[in-house]
């Protein structure tokens, strides 16, 4: 390992880990976002007030808000589906005979929760036709295949190894030292009267 033995190259290797991990790579806005408590998105319940009669009407639209026609769309209760139906021309899906409580208005794109109230007992917050969003462009990464827990792998790996080498010629030099100190001796011993 003669190419980290320099003094000039361990620092450049030692500056490069350094910059890699503690750095660390260029994130978008939404990345440099902290994972914590109030960063990580809460579900959020919309409180539907029922028109007469139980019957639940739904828009389904895209990130633009326009309607998204032919989705499938799932109402659910308690985790069974007690509803299955198709968004029409206007993105509008209805279903009847719909009891209050927690319910999930679910497409293949994502969920809903809502909380479904009579009419007479609704907050007045409560909406009457919740819009539920549904886009089929799902973006991930701006990275492709590089995401931010490889890059961190890849640093710490990086690291690793530069501390590995690095200590394994700290022990090379050590050991040539005693072996050029134990021959001065033997030759001081020898050199003697």
């Amino acid at each position: 390992m003669l190419f980290v033995k320099t003094t000039c190259t361990r620092f450049v290797a030692w500056s490069l880990t350094i910059a890699l991990v503690g750095n660390g790579p260029m994130l978008s806005a939404e990345q440099q976002v902290s994972e914590g408590p109030t960063a990580q998105a809460e579900s959020v319940m919309q409180d539907v007030k029922l028109a007469q009669g139980g019957i639940l009407t739904a828009r389904v639209v895209d990130l633009q808000g326009k309607p998204v026609v032919s989705e499938h769309v799932s109402v659910m209760f308690q985790g069974k589906e007690i509803a299955a139906l198709i968004s029409d021309s206007r993105g509008v899906v209805v279903v009847r005979g719909l009891r209050p409580g927690l319910h999930a208005i679910v497409t293949p794109t994502g969920t809903m929760a809502c909380r479904l109230w009579n009419a007479d007992t609704a907050p007045p917050t409560a909406t009457a036709i919740p819009a539920v969003v549904s886009d089929t462009e799902i973006i991930r990464g701006q990275f492709g295949a590089f995401n931010l827990p490889m890059i961190v792998v890849l640093a710490a790996a990086v690291g690793g190894l530069v501390v590995a080498v690095d200590a394994q010629n700290t022990a090379d030099d050590a050991q040539s030292a005693n072996e050029a100190l134990a021959v001065r001796v033997e030759a001081l011993e020898n050199a003697s009267p």
